[in-house]
């Protein structure tokens, strides 16, 4: 039997609103083992992103999640931040649906890369850049070298995602 990556269980995301409460994601329960892949898909507005951002500690401070979230058997919901940064980006990482909004306009592309590379490995500036081209060659972005100096506008859609993948492999 395969050893369990990530188990929700019963996860609700509630947001505080003028007029009330919205109530975002209903008792969602998955598990996924390792080598197993899971996709999530739904309408938009679904929750979808919304189950995800709940378990990486990201909710819009007046959101509220219950339910249980577990990685490699640590509990998730509730963890300190402290904890939770040392799991986001280096364990777990999230690749946003929309690239234009989620890199940062005022960066460059391979300072973006490096960022988590430097954070959760603790490496010199030098091994970092060297890692971002190693990784914009894999998710073959062309001009690799050339493409780290760029900012989000200066590349295409699809390039834009395929930079959110090689940050979330970073």
């Amino acid at each position: 039997m395969a050893e369990t990556i990530l188990e929700i269980s019963n996860l609700d995301v509630r947001f505080a609103a003028d007029d009330g409460e919205v109530h975002a994601v209903r008792q969602v329960s998955l598990k996924v083992a390792k080598g197993e892949t899971l996709a999530i898909v739904g309408e938009s507005g679904s929750g979808k992103s919304q189950t995800m951002m709940a378990i990486m500690g990201l909710l819009a401070v007046n959101g509220r999640v219950t339910g249980s979230a577990h990685y490699r058997g640590q509990e998730l919901v509730g963890l300190p931040v402290k904890k939770l940064n040392d799991i986001r980006g280096g364990k777990i990482t999230m690749i946003f649906q929309e690239p234009m909004t989620s890199l940062d306009p005022l960066y460059t592309i391979g300072d973006q890369i490096a960022e988590p590379i430097r954070f959760h490995r603790k490496v010199s500036k030098a091994d970092a850049k060297q890692r971002v081209l190693d990784l914009l060659r894999l998710v073959q972005i062309p001009e690799p070298e050339r493409r780290m100096t760029s900012i989000r506008i200066e590349m295409s859609g699809g390039q834009r995602q395929r930079v959110m993948i090689a940050m979330a492999l970073a």
